[in-house]
């Protein structure tokens, strides 16, 4: 089928009344002075709002969004069947569903589900061909198809090439329509973020600040996004799911969520226990927490996912700040930490200038705890250079000094732009109890969780929902339990940073012959580390409907810091088909990135 040159309204409400327009050149004035400001703003502001994802091939990254860019999905007609048309580059295929935006009002106003397919070897409806395994990367909010494009013929050899890896963008995101987009240019997008306070120990107001900034962000949703924030819920991506899955003619889901995504993976299975065919969580949320908008048992494990670094570190003569002991380089690592409170080192680089202070350092070992294997050989070399007096190597890490910022007057082809967590917010806030709090019970809200974790201050999302304001039409309440027509694989990992362990044991429980699979390592979700066993039970899943023995655990194959006594794996010994499989999960975990939460 030819792509049609036809372009696609999104379907929306009409906008509120506005003031009267300005003139011409009033508006060129303003754009003008918010693209000065902001560009001063780039330099001068905290740094911290900088952070990028940590261990992403930036040229890759970069690549892979030019050639996002140049496919214009405004131009692609949404329809009640798929219809797919040639995208991106060979084999990528892609297509939008229309969908009712409220499912109880199934013939009144449509949403377009964009939709991205790396295909099976076999054509739809082949007899060898097994149908669509659809991804969520996790957020909320993360873009499936940006997850899909990068990574799915990853996921094709993990799994197989009899079956098509579906990526979509759920409710708000991406390029699926109405989408939410609450700051109106990239100028003023950035301007507030520039303005965000620190994290929350940082200065005695930052959570005050913190809940009044998001004060502002809900009645600017309310005002701006109202329509749009109201039809993205999860029940609702839930119930687009199934549509998904019937458009292939298909009644049972096929899915793979990681993160978030378990929560959507839970609630589908939960709403529509009948209609689950293979269904991996991975990363297992506490979802009745997660609803409840309490998110105050995420980090029971992020310290225990530090400790493993140091160890590792006190294990490996090339850890650059290897003691003895773990505890010995923890105690190293404060110190580093601690001298940056009180002296934080000046940085610059040609026109690339700024602080390392505490909060920079502090921020990314949080975020390196999602991926250690990737992320700490290269940080813990940077805070080596800190202990010197050398902050430079980790302002490069921060990201700041591979990044540059363009007052862009607008984003072709579906581009996404920058998000400040207004999508996080629109969807967990949303799904959750209405959240009561004021400012006194937000303090204690975050006092009772520090006990818990030395990084309860980066954990923002329970105040982004205590200031929301706007409720779905349709929620999901629970219960989270099912007699689903197959079992459910639950996967977690010993010391996950925000999905603890003992989150997949307590969800599986309502479901009827779920297994949990423990996977023996640190980080989010078991792509953080490679691990043949797991692989090797996922690809059993999905193709024979094999589960794990109850009480599974699979070893990973990485290192963070290797051992001085490390053996490597003897890929001899390995069959064609194993070394194969161990190096497309070595490709995928390297590759794909969570989305990750703080300071959003």
């Amino acid at each position: 089928m030819e792509k049609s040159s036809a372009v696609y309204e999104p379907l929306v409400r009409p906008a509120p009344a506005r003031a009267p327009k300005m003139s011409m050149w009033t508006r060129v004035r303003s754009v003008l002075f918010y693209c000065v400001l902001a560009y001063w703003l780039y330099f001068l502001g905290s740094i911290w709002v900088y952070l990028y994802q940590m261990g992403v091939d930036e040229r890759a990254s970069w690549e892979i969004h030019n050639l996002a860019d140049a496919f214009d999905w405004n131009k692609l007609p949404p329809s009640e069947t798929l219809e797919w048309v040639r995208c991106y580059e060979e084999p990528f295929q892609c297509a939008r569903l229309m969908v009712p935006l409220n499912y109880a009002k199934p013939h009144m106003q449509k949403a377009a589900v964009a939709l991205i397919k790396y295909p099976a070897k076999y054509p739809v409806g082949h007899e060898k061909w097994r149908g669509p395994i659809l991804f969520n990367p996790g957020g909320p909010g993360g873009s499936g198809v940006d997850t899909i494009h990068a990574r799915g013929a990853n996921m094709s050899k993990i799994i197989g090439d009899d079956f098509d890896m579906i990526g979509f963008d759920p409710r708000g995101i991406g390029r699926t329509r109405p989408k939410l987009a609450v700051l109106e240019s990239e100028s003023e997008r950035m301007t507030w973020q520039l303005q965000l306070p620190p994290p929350i120990n940082v200065t005695v107001d930052a959570l005050a600040k913190i809940y009044g900034y998001w004060q502002i962000m809900a009645d600017l949703v309310v005002e701006r996004q109202a329509h749009a924030a109201a039809h993205m819920s999860t029940a609702i991506v839930a119930r687009d799911m199934l549509q998904i899955t019937k458009a292939h003619g298909r009644d049972k889901l096929q899915y793979w969520g990681f993160s978030y995504g378990t929560v959507l993976g839970i609630t589908f299975s939960a709403m529509f226990p009948d209609n689950v065919g293979r269904v991996i969580v991975d990363g297992v949320a506490d979802t009745e927490n997660y609803y409840s908008g309490a998110w105050d048992n995420n980090l029971l494990d992020t310290d225990k996912d530090l400790a493993t670094v140091l160890e590792s570190c006190a294990a490996s003569s090339v850890c650059p700040l290897r003691e003895k002991t773990g505890d010995l380089v923890g105690n190293r690592l404060d110190a580093i930490l601690n001298n940056l409170k009180t002296e934080p080192i000046p940085v610059r680089n040609g026109s690339i200038y700024g602080l390392v202070d505490y909060s920079l350092a502090h921020s990314l070992i949080f975020r390196a705890l999602y991926k250690p294997v990737t992320s700490f050989p290269p940080l813990f070399a940077a805070l080596a250079e800190v202990e010197k007096g050398n902050g430079q190597p980790l302002y490069t890490l921060s990201g700041i000094t591979t990044s540059s910022w363009r007052c862009e007057c607008s984003s072709g082809g579906g581009a996404l732009p920058e998000s400040v967590g207004e999508t996080t917010a629109a969807i967990a806030c949303g799904d959750a109890d209405v959240v009561d709090h004021d400012l006194p019970q937000l303090k204690e809200h975050y006092a009772n969780m520090a006990r818990l974790s030395s990084f309860a201050d980066v954990w923002h999302v329970h105040a982004h929902c205590a200031a929301w304001k706007i409720r779905p039409v349709e929620r999901f309440n629970g219960p989270f339990v099912g007699n689903t027509s197959f079992p459910m694989l639950f996967i977690g990992n010993t010391a996950d940073p925000v999905t603890p362990l003992w989150a997949a044991k307590k969800m599986s429980k309502g479901f009827k012959d779920a297994v949990v699979l423990t996977q023996n390592s640190p980080g989010h979700c078991s792509t953080a580390a490679t691990s043949l066993c797991t692989s090797k039970y996922i690809r059993a899943y999905f193709r024979n409907g094999t589960l794990p023995e109850p009480g599974t655990v699979c070893e990973d194959d990485d290192d963070i810091f290797p051992p001085d006594d490390k053996v490597d794996i003897d890929l001899a010994a390995l069959s064609a088909e194993d070394r194969e499989l161990l190096r497309a999960a070595r490709d995928f975990s390297a590759g794909f990135e969570v989305p990750r939460l703080g300071f959003i």
